[in-house]
């Protein structure tokens, strides 16, 4: 092998495992979060619930009709937030309700997932960026 080509083969290799250890790091940084406590996610953000082994990820807010706060309006409307949890014995993903109509928690196993809140709340007829958004979730046994 060529002097350039091993070290073309050297870079992707290194760029390899910087890769798969970025991956690893991000895994590793997700804030630990103690069992009952509330905590809040943003769009894409996880989290880690200590001593669980579980791992929650925020992935979407969709269908947001919740009533924009400056109206006034005939029922509060609904907002569904998406969540992935990962966890050893079985990974799942669900839909968590703003309205009390709907499912506003889940059962994973031997943990009940809920949905406390969900920030802001549509304001003058427009409805938040998805970067915008924070879901306040809580997780107990």
């Amino acid at each position: 092998m060529s002097a350039a080509r091993w070290g073309l083969a050297a870079t992707i290799a290194i760029g390899l495992t910087a890769a798969a250890c970025k991956d690893e790091v991000a895994s590793a940084s997700s804030p630990a979060v103690p069992l009952g406590r509330e905590f809040t996610l943003s769009v894409g953000q996880a989290a880690a619930i200590e001593g669980t082994g579980l791992r929650l990820t925020l992935r979407a807010v969709r269908d947001d009709s919740r009533c924009p706060t400056d109206v006034q309006c005939i029922w509060e409307g609904d907002a569904t937030v998406a969540v992935e949890v990962v966890a050893k014995s079985a990974s799942a993903a669900y839909d968590l309700h703003t309205s009390g109509r709907y499912p506003r928690e889940v059962k994973h196993d031997r943990y009940r997932i809920a949905l406390v809140r969900l920030d802001p709340a549509p304001r003058g007829g427009a409805t938040p960026a998805a970067s915008e958004y924070r879901a306040t979730l809580k997780v107990v046994r």
